[in-house]
């Protein structure tokens, strides 16, 4: 997180999902974890580059779906989920999990106030998209 001071502060650890999965469940606590330590002797250097939005064609669409605002990143973030579930059971190709998500984030402008029934209409109507764009 880049603060208006232009000072950073990151949260590091080894690539393992059950890091951000444990913190989920028992938020606000931290506890135990089961994975080994991040080892900044052995990390030795961090490097950055820019993500090409042509090829990480979900990432494009999260930051579009980010700005569309209103429930774009939860129509976003259901197709991604129905196509990832699809992708898992070899009914689409890896490369077409970033083309639904995108025709979803654009199928729609998402803006505007909505309550909690909103949310759960537009995940189902985004996972329906999917499904019906395989």
């Amino acid at each position: 997180m880049q603060f208006a001071d232009h000072s950073v502060i990151a949260q590091l650890g080894v690539p393992d999902m059950r890091i951000p999965i444990q913190y989920a469940l028992t938020w606000p606590d931290r506890l135990p974890s089961p994975v080994p330590e991040l080892d900044f002797a052995a990390l030795k250097h961090l490097s950055f580059d820019v993500a090409d939005d042509e090829t990480f064609r979900c990432l494009a669409a999260a930051k579009k779906a980010i700005r569309k605002g209103g429930l774009g990143p939860c129509a976003a973030n259901g197709a991604n989920e129905e196509a990832v579930r699809l992708f898992l059971q070899d009914k689409i190709g890896f490369l077409d999990i970033g083309r639904l998500v995108e025709g979803m984030v654009d199928s729609d402008s998402f803006g505007g106030d909505y309550t909690l029934q909103d949310v759960y209409d537009c995940d189902r109507m985004a996972r329906d998209y999917v499904k019906a764009h395989v």
